[in-house]
């Protein structure tokens, strides 16, 4: 379906921000493509946030200029959480709106399909918030990421398992690239850091309803220390209602960490959760506790005059994705997929999380953020805002020990 900037606000409360404060814009502007999934399944409430940076990022460009006076336009389509919708989305993008660039998606399966549409016509893709280590050890010249990457965030789930003792931890993951990605990330970050860690996982149906069976096999056999969930929402919420409702987990025998982060949206969790949520542990990456960049100070102070309430993560990724974007754009002084691709290798731009610049490998590091911050947080009382959440992990960043 189409979805332009017009068309994007009916029916989106969050994104009328968008309707006020841009630049006019001229017949002869620059597109560019954006890319979210705004429907179920997909994880929508998230594909919101997501397209509000992008917008807020195109923006500023315009209010600072644009490119040789030429406003920005951006141009987005729903991708429904669902790959060939993604690969097709952006197929329309780049052949029948004449986009320049393509940023933004959240789920790592639509992002796997629509890196071969990038790829397939040339045209430059920041990926905002998919997290999948696959997707930059494709090793596409096309392909960019500012987002944080799933042994990234394995690495922070081992070692501070390892930091505080735990000796079993078990993971329940969605059917999907993010969601067997990260057990197998947890695998390879278990022997990197020759961690004494007995691990095992189940993978699920991200669109599944009842978690009881696998949550009561790990309760009464494996019984893990720590229960991790990769499960986008909504399952993953009701797999941590499911697992405080049989008494498993948040408990002080077993601890619950969601490794989506979607949590972090603490509006939307505890009125999902309510009181199943207090202990819980998140792998986020970021946190209203966590002092920003200027840029990002900026931009976290908008967010709060807007809606009264802290930005997530989701936010911010898409505002970098879009800024590393035009900012590749501008540096190659061109609007040609391929010249922008080979600025975009040697860009380095402060975004709202810290200085960009891209990686040139080996692996999952080709064109990734290799700095990209991340942490674990933990609520400790229910209703707590994110921004009052402990940090726990990395340990320079600690402001509180775990609890159970």
């Amino acid at each position: 379906m189409r979805t332009t900037k017009t068309r994007l606000l009916a029916g989106l409360p969050l994104l009328a921000a968008l309707a006020a404060g841009g630049p006019a814009l001229a017949a002869d502007t620059i597109k560019v493509g954006g890319l979210a999934p705004l429907s179920s399944p997909g994880a929508y409430q998230q594909g919101k946030e997501l397209v509000l940076g992008l917008q807020w990022a195109v923006d500023d460009f315009n209010a600072a200029g644009g490119l040789d006076g030429k406003m920005v336009e951006l141009v987005v389509e729903d991708t429904q959480g669902k790959p060939p919708v993604g690969a097709t989305a952006a197929e329309k993008l780049i052949t029948s709106e004449g986009v320049v660039g393509l940023a933004g998606e959240y789920h790592s399966s639509v992002c796997s399909a629509e890196i071969e549409v990038a790829k397939q016509h040339g045209k430059p893709f920041v990926i905002a918030s998919c997290w999948s280590d696959n997707l930059t050890e494709a090793g596409y010249a096309e392909v960019f990421r500012t987002s944080v990457y799933s042994s990234k965030l394995a690495e922070n789930m081992v070692g501070l398992a390892a930091e505080v003792g735990l000796k079993k931890i078990a993971a329940i993951v969605e059917d999907s690239d993010y969601g067997v990605g990260i057990a197998k990330n947890i695998e390879g970050a278990i022997k990197k850091l020759g961690a004494d860690i007995d691990f095992s996982y189940e993978v699920v149906e991200k669109t599944g309803k009842d978690f009881v069976p696998v949550l009561l096999k790990y309760k009464t056999q494996v019984k893990p220390e720590m229960i991790i969930s990769a499960v986008t929402q909504p399952g993953g919420f009701l797999v941590l209602k499911q697992a405080h409702e049989i008494g498993f987990a948040p408990s002080s025998d077993t601890l619950f960490l969601d490794a989506t982060c979607t949590s972090q949206n603490d509006k939307v969790f505890w009125e999902a959760v309510k009181g199943a949520g207090k202990n819980v542990l998140l792998s986020c990456p970021f946190s209203p506790s966590v002092k920003l960049t200027p840029l990002g100070e900026t931009i976290k102070a908008r967010y709060v005059k807007e809606f009264d309430r802290e930005p997530n993560y989701v936010v911010l990724q898409g505002y970098d994705s879009m800024q590393a974007l035009l900012e590749g754009m501008k540096k190659a002084g061109s609007t040609e997929g391929p010249k922008i691709v080979e600025a975009l290798k040697t860009l380095e731009f402060d975004g709202s999380r810290g200085p960009v610049k891209f990686e040139t490998g080996p692996g999952v590091w080709t064109q990734q953020w290799k700095d990209v911050p991340t942490f674990i947080f933990q609520y400790t009382e229910v209703d707590q805002a994110a921004g009052e959440a402990s940090v726990l992990y990395p340990t320079a960043f600690k402001t509180a020990d775990i609890v159970k």
